[in-house]
Order: structure tokens, then C-alpha cells, then sequence
């Protein structure tokens, strides 16, 4: 490993070294008015490799109409200008170490009578206006049959994690669009990882907001971090994707097909896949939607109810390595060998003037087998649990969901939004688990063994249907939505405790369903030139209901009958909330703000009626607002934003009834809880030197919680603990992300970027009885490297260390840091006849965990291909993943004044061979015959 790492700093290093050796070469000039002598400002130049044309480098003219352009490379070149009315200047240069300057002096551009002449110039690689950046794909190199999230890994301000979350400028992408319509839903890796880059013209990078907000300009809060991929026009007819198969050593193997049709306003588009290499490919969240609730709207804002509390759990620690080819060794706290299977279908079309309809149909499976052991430290007031845990676990999911998004134009004044969706999920999972629990001075307090086995299904359908109308007078509109979400699920649970101080077998039947209506209206009037005025209303109902049963089981009759009256229950909740407020908008030249306010009357019922018990909240809120945004220039902007929002507690967090599922942790609600309410702050600052290809992006955020759900705990003496939920005060959180990078001025294709992370948290929970305040302070930074010659080679060097310190009120004496270190390397060089070698190297150790987690390993992939066929359409590829068999999965985890350490199985080394077919029928007639059968009759 070690020489490894010296063969790859050596590389980089000969590159350097190489690059300060050879010819620096410059290209300058004056560009001026023909007609008028006028300096020509501003003025666009580009500088491209001959025969090509590929852009090597661009800049903008000064007041004076100079322009420099440096660090050529020995070679033929073309430079081009432009300027909007005046034709376009093109000539040809050579750099050589004869001549290594070329001074072309005054260039004098003559008049066009058109706005573009013939002379073709390459587009700008970055644009910046407003909050949105756009990247010119091409100018960023990428292997060859690259996705697009090896694109994404090159530009500036863009990062993507091991398990293919992409951040830009700090921030988690939530949604990918292709040329501003949805894809998939917007789940962002099913764009991400099966588009390819060579697609792509270019890349937006933006704070999308809501549907209403994009209408009238009042902004509701509800932006997120989101991508646009702008299609190449000759990718926007045909048919074109790619189809591969892999096997390997210990029976793995990896198989699927992309598919995309296009023609003018239509697109298609299929995926399938199946693999046994935990290459998931698509978001965690369709696989837990059967345990989550949908709310909200397209006017933002509309779902005021939600879900609350519950644990805060941080995770720290290893990640197993890398993934060359799209195999996952391991993940950041997963662990374990995930089999899954994904077929989906996409479609959008423009049916008429009046009609834009996008909608999609996605199934997932996905089978688990994990097993891990653990190391968990519970700390009193005035001792220590620990739990030594080797579990064994199984899990099954399977999901498929199905939206679809309208778009009627009535009028040029009136238009409606109609999006229904519908997911289906069923799942089971099972574990066995032996642990023994003991205390601070090693005495045994319980030992054995737990074995659970649950099954669940459910559905969650929800419809948004929204009116918007715009008058004839600038600045006035109104707008209606109204949304519903029902969700029913159904779970069984079995559980065989077999410890030494608890002897039982139970089995759990809960039936739970949830019904949410939102009505949300909206009216805006413009006061004045640059001033608009909003009011709002919002009533929200949600509704649901848990029915619980607790059997014991009868070993007279072998049957589960006997009813446990303390776990069993039938509960309802409503929560009904009226609100109503008011913004005003002011839009200057340089900068915009806005100043809201708003007031909620709220009235929460829970009905415990096995119980008997009855419980009423009413209860009025207040919310202000602010944003304020300040564009210095066309690439620098400040943000400012403070927001207030309550957050209301579960059904299950009020339901007054025992849950002894895991009979070593007992949880009961607590019926008398309050609604949190929130406040949060967040500044924001975007730098891009579109000249210089400097960026800086940096944010800080504030929150703080009152009547925070927080957990009471209280430790039994068998080792278990007993948990109810309560409102605590005194938790906040604070962060900063600083995101820098530049490209390296003696190194032609070279860029280093580099991001800093620190957070710092204070929680609180009970601890038998007594208040602790849980302190975490996480501090991450993150370098890299990346460097590009031509098309042959593309190498990037990264190291990341985060400092983890937690700090506990309750006893000192368990005060911990850690740090992980990760440090990572990634070759792909072109050879000659078509051959590509690709490597990629992990390395990464902890410090501070428990004994025995403090663990230090490298993760080496290699792969040799092959490319063949008219147009290298084809493929073979071998590859050897985990080279050196030392993968692990290790991580910690803090909630609160619990400490758990976890190692997890995972998948060790194995040789693949893999062949891909590239599908390209550019200018087709035809949809394939699959998506021609799904699509087939769709129209008005």
C-alpha cells in the first residue's frame, strides 16, 4: 500500500515536473471597432486546439480591448473573438520554442449586418447569472463512456460522495432535472448514474423553489440545491443507451440496460438493471416509504403538520472504498451484501399547445444479508452499561411507485397543475441477535439471545392540484391548491427473548392509516414598480389513526392468544391548523429582499380510546420571515434568510402505551407533549471568477429548537432501558461549509479544490431523571486534486480528515475524540489500440474508537478495456475489486449519552468480466418496441 501511494504522489509529481519544463506559450492582441476605433470591452476570446477544435482556454477583453492568454502547450491553435453586431475574428498560430509568443496587435473587427456571423466560437465554459452557475460540459474532460456523474466530479464547486450523493456549493442535490422537466421523479442518482456525460451540453446548478413560488416570486422557503442537464441538440433525436452484463468469482454478477428515445417534444426513457455487488443505484428513500408520511404541496408550505422528534443520531467513522465501474465495496454505516433488481419506465411529451404531461413508473427490490457486532456504552448519571452485540440480519424490500405530472394551459392567463402518485412497499426483515450487557464493574446483568422476524406492507397515494391565474395588471395574481395524502400500513412482528433475567415470545399486529387535506390560497399585488404585496391562508387537516395488538403466545396451543392489555391500544390524532399571513417583495437593480409574517392558530386531539384518555392542545404561533439577497456582480452574491416553523409530535410519540419490541428497550408515548417550534438562520456567499476559474462558496446556518422532542431515559436492571418521549429546551445546532477551488497555473488541465466542514450541536435528553446536554463539535476537511492531459489521462488525488469530539454533562469520564482519516487515489489512462487502464485506491484508518475498531485498511480496484467495434461501440472489460481483500465497514454512532461502535460485514475480493454495447441510432423514426407498446395511444 505504502508504495502504491509513493508510485501515485510520483506521478503527480513527474507531472508537475514535466509541466515546468516545457514551452509556456502566449497569445495576445487589442481588438477594436473598425468603424468607430473604439476599445472593445468585454469581448469574448477563445483559444482551441487544431484539427479539433476542442477549447483549450478563454477570456474576456479589459476596458482597453487587451487580452492574454497563457500556458500553451507546444502546438497548432486557432484563436477566436466576438463581439454582439461586429463579424467574428478567427486566425491560426502556432507555439513552439522558436516561437513561443504570438502577438497578433490591433485586431480591427468589421461591422455585420447579422447578429452572428458563420465563424463558430466556442461557448463560455462557466456562466453565472443570478444563483445559477452553468458549466459547458465539453470543457471539462471526462473518461471515456463516462456518466454523468463523472462529469459532475469536475466541476468546480460540485462534490460527489462514495455512494453518488452529489453537493453542490456545499449543499445536498435534491432534485436532477433533463432540460428542465423531471426525470425519474427527480431521483437524482437514477439521472446521475445512468445518463451519460457525452449527453450533456450543459450543466445548471440552482436553488430551485416551488412551483408557486416560481409563479408569482414570493419565495415560501421551500428551496433545495438542484441540477438542469441541458441536452446536446443531435442527442435530442434517436435512440441511444447501453446494455452490459458482468459475472465473476463468488457467483457475483451485474446486468442491465438504459435506454432513451427522443424526438422534438417527446422522450422516453427505460431502465433495468440486477446486480449482487450493492450497487443499489437509487435513492434509500423508496426503500422506507411504507414508514414515512407525504404532505405538503406545489404551493409550499401547504403541510404544517409533519412528524416529529425521535432520536438524533450522529453517525462518524470508516467508509469501505471505492466503487470503479459502479460496484460498491461498502458504504459510509450500511455494511452487509445487498442483491437488487430495478426496472423503470420515464416519459414527457407536449401533446398540444395547451397540454406538458411527464410522468414515470419505477419497481425496486432489494435483499440485505448483514452481519455485524457492536459495542455500545449507555452512561448514568452515576454508572456504565456496556453492550457487547453479535447480530445476524436479514432484510427484504421490495417498492414500486408511479407518478405523473400535467400541465394545462387554459389561456395565457390560466393554467392548472394536476400531480398524482402512488407507491406500493412491502417488506420483511429478521435478526438474530446474542449480546450480553454488563456494568462499570464487569457484573453480568443479562445475556442471551433475541430473535425478531417482522413483515409490513402499505401504500401511500397523494394528489396536488393547483390553479394559478395571472391578470391582465403586472404583479397580480391568485392562486388555489388543494392537496390529499392517504397511507395505510400494516406490520406483524414476532419476538423470541431467550436472556437470562427475560423469557418471552410475543407477537405484534399494528394497523396504522393517515388522511391529510391542505387547502392553500395566495394573492399578490404589485404596490408599486419594484414592490409586491402577498396574502396567504393555509388550513391544514391531518388525521390518523394506530391500532395495536400485543398476543403473548399460548404453549398449551401453540398459538399467539393471549392478549398483553399494556402493549394494545387503539389511538386517533387530529391536528388541525389555520394560518395566515402576509409578504412584501422589493426588487432593486443590485439586490432584493423580503419581510414576512404570519400566524397559525393550531388545535391538536389525541384519543386514546382503549384507554379512555382524551387530549386537547390549542395554541396560537407566530412566524416571521426575512430573506435578503445582494448581487454585487455578475458572479458575486450574498444570501441572508430567517425562517420560524413548529413541528408537530406522532401518533406513535403520543400514544400513552408500551412498545416491547425489543424487550431491552421499552418505549412509551407521552400524550401530554407540545409542538416544537424552530428558528433558522442562514447566510450564504457565491464567488465565480468565470476568467479565472476561481470559486468560493461558503454559508453558515443557525437553529434553535424550543420544546424540543427530546428522549427521557431511564436504565433498568436488567441492562434495558426504558424510553418515553418529552419537550426539552436548550438544543441548537450551528455549521459552516467553505468550499475553494482554483486550477493549477503551471499545470495545464490540473484543479484543486478544497472544502472545510465544522458543526457544532448541543442536545439534550434525561438521563434517570437528570438533565444532560450532549455536545458535538465535527470539523471535516477535504482536498483535492485532479488533473486532465488531452483525452489519455484523467488522475485525482483526495484526502479527507474529520475530528469528532462528543461531551457529556451527565459524566465527564466518557468524553471522547476520534478522528477518520481517508485518503484516496483514482487513475484512468487511455492506451494505445483502444486498451483503457483504470485504478482507484482508498486508504483509510480510525483513531479514538473502542478496542478492536480502531481499524486500518486500503481498498484497491483495477481494470483493463478493451473497446471494439465500428465506433468502439463495444466493450470487454476485466476488473479485480478489493485487489488487496481488506475491505471493512466500521462507524460509530452518538445519540445522546450512548456511545455504539459497529463493524459490518462486507463484500471482499472478486474478479469481473464485463461486456457493454453502446445503443446509438441517432435521427431514428421509430421508438423501441417496448416503449412504443407503453406509450402507445397517449394522447387528447
Amino acid at each position: 500500500m505504502k508504495n502504491f501511494t509513493l508510485f501515485v504522489l510520483a506521478l503527480f509529481g513527474f507531472g508537475l515536473f514535466a509541466s515546468a519544463q516545457k514551452v509556456s506559450g502566449v497569445v495576445k492582441g487589442t481588438l477594436q471597432d473598425s468603424l468607430s476605433a473604439s476599445a472593445l470591452g468585454d469581448a469574448t476570446v477563445s483559444v482551441m486546439h487544431l484539427p479539433d477544435s476542442s477549447l483549450v482556454s478563454f477570456t474576456l477583453t479589459n476596458n482597453n480591448g487587451y487580452f492574454e492568454i497563457k500556458n500553451l502547450d507546444p502546438g497548432d491553435y486557432a484563436v477566436a473573438s466576438s463581439f454582439v453586431g461586429l463579424r467574428s475574428f478567427k486566425r491560426k498560430f502556432t507555439i513552439s520554442a522558436a516561437n513561443p509568443v504570438e502577438d497578433f496587435g490591433l485586431i480591427k473587427l468589421q461591422r455585420s449586418d447579422k447578429l452572428m456571423d458563420e465563424v463558430i466560437i466556442s461557448e463560455t465554459p462557466v456562466k453565472v447569472s443570478g444563483d445559477t452557475i452553468s458549466y459547458k460540459a465539453d470543457a471539462f474532460k471526462t473518461k471515456p463512456n463516462a456518466t454523468v456523474e463523472d462529469l459532475l466530479k469536475k466541476l468546480p464547486g460540485v462534490q460527489v460522495d462514495k455512494d453518488g450523493t452529489v453537493k453542490a456549493q456545499g449543499e445536498s442535490v435534491q432534485k436532477v432535472y433533463v432540460d428542465g422537466k423531471e426525470f425519474f421523479n427527480n431521483d437524482p442518482k437514477l439521472a446521475t448514474k445512468n445518463l451519460t456525460a457525452d449527453m450533456v451540453d450543459r450543466v445548471e446548478v440552482y436553488d430551485d423553489m416551488s412551483e408557486q413560488a416560481k409563479f408569482n416570486g414570493i419565495d415560501d422557503g421551500s428551496r433545495s440545491k438542484a441540477i438542469n442537464l441541458k441536452l446536446k441538440k443531435d442527442k435530442k433525436k434517436g435512440i441511444f443507451g447501453k446494455a452490459y452484463a458482468s459475472y465473476g468469482t463468488e457467483q457475483r454478477y451485474d446486468a442491465g440496460l438504459t435506454a432513451n428515445y427522443f424526438k422534438g417534444a417527446t422522450q422516453a426513457n427505460v431502465i433495468a438493471k440486477s446486480n449482487n455487488t450493492n450497487n443499489i443505484g437509487f435513492t434509500v428513500s423508496d426503500m422506507i416509504g411504507m414508514f414515512s408520511n407525504s404532505g405538503g404541496g406545489m404551493m409550499g408550505g401547504g403541510n404544517f403538520g409533519g412528524n416529529g422528534g425521535g432520536m438524533n443520531i450522529m453517525s462518524m467513522g470508516g467508509r469501505g472504498g471505492g466503487n470503479v465501474g459502479g460496484f460498491s465495496l461498502g458504504s459510509t454505516n450500511g455494511g452487509g451484501i445487498t442483491t437488487s433488481s430495478q426496472a423503470g419506465l420515464n416519459y414527457r411529451d407536449t401533446w398540444s399547445k395547451h397540454f406538458d404531461v411527464n410522468g414515470s413508473y419505477f419497481y425496486n427490490y432489494a435483499q440485505k444479508e448483514n452481519t455485524y457486532t457492536s459495542l455500545q456504552q449507555n452512561f448514568a448519571s452515576d454508572s456504565t452499561i456496556t453492550t457487547a452485540d453479535n447480530t445476524y440480519s436479514r432484510s427484504r424490500n421490495y417498492n414500486s411507485r408511479a407518478n405523473l405530472n400535467i400541465i394545462y394551459s387554459i389561456d395565457s392567463f390560466n393554467s392548472v397543475i394536476y400531480q398524482p402518485n402512488v407507491s406500493i412497499q412491502k417488506s420483511d426483515t429478521y435478526s438474530d441477535d446474542s449480546l450480553m450487557k454488563s456494568s462499570s464493574n464487569g457484573k453480568v446483568l443479562n445475556q442471551g439471545r433475541t430473535v425478531n422476524n417482522n413483515t409490513g406492507d402499505g401504500y401511500n397515494w397523494s394528489n396536488n392540484l393547483l390553479w394559478r391565474r395571472r391578470f391582465r395588471k403586472p404583479g397580480r395574481t391568485f392562486s388555489a391548491a388543494l392537496t390529499n395524502t392517504w397511507s395505510n400500513n400494516d406490520r406483524t412482528g414476532y419476538t423470541l427473548n431467550q436472556l437470562s433475567r427475560l423469557q418471552s415470545d410475543q407477537m405484534s399486529q399494528t394497523k396504522s392509516n393517515t388522511n391529510n387535506y391542505a387547502l392553500s390560497l395566495s394573492y399578490t399585488e404589485a404596490i408599486a414598480r419594484d414592490k409586491i404585496l402577498e396574502f396567504n391562508y393555509n388550513h391544514t387537516d391531518n388525521r390518523s389513526t394506530s391500532d395495536r395488538s400485543t398476543f403473548y403466545k399460548n404453549f398449551a396451543t401453540n398459538k399467539y392468544e393471549i392478549l398483553d392489555t399494556a402493549q394494545s391500544s387503539y389511538f386517533e390524532s387530529s391536528n388541525l391548523f389555520d394560518r395566515f399571513g402576509t409578504n412584501l417583495r422589493v426588487v432593486k437593480k443590485k439586490y432584493n429582499y423580503q419581510l414576512g409574517f404570519a400566524a397559525q392558530q393550531t388545535n391538536l386531539e389525541s384519543n386514546n380510546v382503549s384507554k379512555k384518555s382524551f387530549v386537547t392542545q390549542k395554541s396560537w404561533n407566530y412566524f416571521p420571515t426575512a430573506s435578503f439577497n445582494y448581487q454585487f456582480q455578475r458572479s458575486r452574491s450574498l444570501r441572508f434568510s430567517y425562517r420560524g416553523r413548529t413541528n408537530q409530535p406522532s401518533a406513535t410519540q403520543l400514544q400513552d402505551v408500551e412498545n416491547r419490541d425489543n424487550s431491552l428497550n421499552i418505549y412509551r408515548g407521552n400524550p401530554d407533549l407540545k409542538q416544537e417550534f424552530s428558528h433558522s438562520l442562514m447566510l450564504s456567499y457565491n464567488f465565480f471568477d468565470i476568467i479565472k476559474f476561481r470559486n468560493l462558496f461558503a454559508f453558515l446556518t443557525y437553529n434553535v429548537t424550543e420544546n424540543k422532542i427530546a428522549n427521557s431515559i431511564v436504565y433498568l436492571p436488567n441492562g434495558g432501558q426504558y424510553t418515553r418521549p418529552v419537550n426539552l429546551s436548550g438544543i441548537y445546532n450551528v455549521s459552516g461549509n467553505i468550499n475553494f477551488g482554483l486550477p493549477i497555473k503551471h499545470l495545464q488541465g490540473g484543479n484543486f479544490n478544497t472544502n472545510t466542514r465544522v458543526s457544532y450541536s448541543q442536545d439534550a435528553s434525561l438521563v434517570n431523571n437528570v438533565k444532560n446536554f450532549t455536545r458535538n463539535l465535527s470539523a471535516t476537511e477535504d482536498l483535492r486534486l485532479s488533473y486532465n492531459y488531452k483525452e489519455k489521462l484523467d488522475m485525482g488525488l483526495s484526502a479527507s480528515v474529520t475530528y469528532n469530539q462528543v461531551r457529556n454533562t451527565v459524566q465527564k469520564s466518557t468524553n471522547s475524540a476520534y478522528y477518520t482519516h481517508v485518503y484516496s487515489a483514482d487513475i484512468t489512462y487511455t492506451l494505445p489500440k483502444d486498451f483503457i487502464l483504470a485504478t482507484d485506491v482508498d486508504y483509510t484508518f480510525n483513531t479514538g474508537l473502542a478496542s478492536g475498531y480502531n481499524q486500518n485498511y486500503a481498498i484497491w480496484n483495477g481494470s483493463l478495456a478493451k473497446q471494439v467495434f465500428k465506433n468502439k461501440r463495444g466493450e470487454f472489460k476485466a476488473s479485480v475489486y478489493d485487489i488487496l481483500n481488506q475491505n471493512k465497514s466500521v462507524y460509530r454512532t452518538v445519540d445522546g449519552p450512548n456511545i455504539q461502535d459497529i463493524r459490518n460485514s462486507t463484500l471482499k475480493r472478486f474478479f469481473m468480466l464485463t461486456f457493454t454495447y453502446k445503443i446509438s441510432r441517432m435521427g431514428g423514426r421509430t421508438m423501441p418496441p417496448m416503449m412504443e407498446r407503453a406509450t402507445k395511444g397517449i394522447r387528447f
